[in-house]
């Protein structure tokens, strides 16, 4: 259960400062135009009309990470299958734990978000600690669920 609390926590100041930008707010990065930038390099349309109205696609992809957490957590994610919860939570484990240390140590040493000129270096601190908490948090729920869940071995009939 600290390991729910834990990445929720980890994920709300990076789901905060994300919906500040999608409803307008420029703090801690560059002034350019986000969904027009989106646009040209390539986004899909449905990308870019989220961002415009205000929805940011990675605030999605945290919620989504909280939900997964939520389930591997509490007994209702018992009842779905194992590995439909096992799969993804293993996975951003292995994924986003070390991307998110290796953000925190790009930013340490001065490394900045993204290919633009403006951001802020508490975005890359911001950031990385949302995907190494919720990658760290996924590795203790998921080992915790896969214990809970495990079926015993029957033995073979003869």
């Amino acid at each position: 259960m600290k390991a729910l609390w834990s990445g929720i926590a980890a994920l709300t100041p990076y789901i905060l400062m994300k919906s500040y930008w999608a409803f307008g707010g420029s703090a801690g990065r560059p002034a350019a135009d986000l969904p027009a930038e989106m646009r040209a390099n390539g986004a899909p349309e449905a990308l870019v009309w989220m961002e415009q109205h205000g929805i940011d696609f990675t605030v999605l992809g945290a919620v989504g990470g909280i939900v997964l957490l939520a389930a591997l957590a509490r007994p209702w994610g018992e009842r779905l299958p194992p590995l439909a919860l096992l799969a993804p939570g293993w996975a951003g484990a292995v994924v986003l734990t070390p991307y998110g240390v290796a953000t925190l140590v790009a930013s340490a040493v001065g490394f900045t978000v993204g290919d633009a000129e403006g951001w802020s270096p508490w975005v890359g601190y911001v950031g990385g600690l949302a995907f190494a908490g919720l990658g760290l948090s996924l590795a203790f729920c998921a080992r915790s669920y896969q214990r809970r869940t495990r079926r015993p071995l029957t033995p073979a009939a003869s």
